[in-house]
């Protein structure tokens, strides 16, 4: 008999940053959505409400994540509305009770995404609290646009 035991909130914390760094690697890898965002402590319990419970843990986490900050992100993006070198706070509005989405910077120096078959064991930036880790390539945006001219 295997008895599993509830996640401690410092372990959902940890699978919730695993998770947005995930989505973090994937704008980056998208041609035209370069952009960073971090997502605000409030956005982040939020998240936690809506994708974990005493029965299942986390396994509703990547569901929340899609719904509340992926397809939005992706709506942004189709829209134009989210450019090359933005970066985005998401946060939890209380009076409206629902994410909002606002940028904080424009045109920032973003690394450029090259494929993990080529550098293998690189991790793309990581967006929450604003503390980056290891990202694919040092090169960036702005540094590569002025070396053309």
């Amino acid at each position: 008999m295997v008895v599993f035991h509830p996640l401690r909130p410092e372990q959902l914390e940890q699978i919730l940053e695993i998770e947005l760094g995930m989505v973090q690697q994937r704008v980056l890898e998208t041609a035209r959505g370069q952009f960073l965002f971090r997502v605000a402590p409030e956005a982040r319990a939020h998240l936690l409400r809506e994708g974990t419970d005493l029965k299942y843990g986390a396994r509703h986490l990547k569901r929340a994540i899609e719904r509340h900050i992926v397809y939005p992100l992706a709506n942004l993006l189709a829209t134009e509305q989210v450019r090359l070198g933005d970066m985005l706070c998401i946060d939890w509005d209380l009076s409206e009770e629902r994410l909002v989405f606002h940028k904080e910077g424009e045109g920032a120096v973003l690394p450029v995404v090259t494929r993990p078959t080529q550098q293998p064991g690189l991790q793309a930036a990581h967006a929450s609290g604003g503390r980056p880790v290891e990202v694919p390539a040092t090169a960036a945006a702005h540094e590569l646009k002025t070396s053309r001219q």
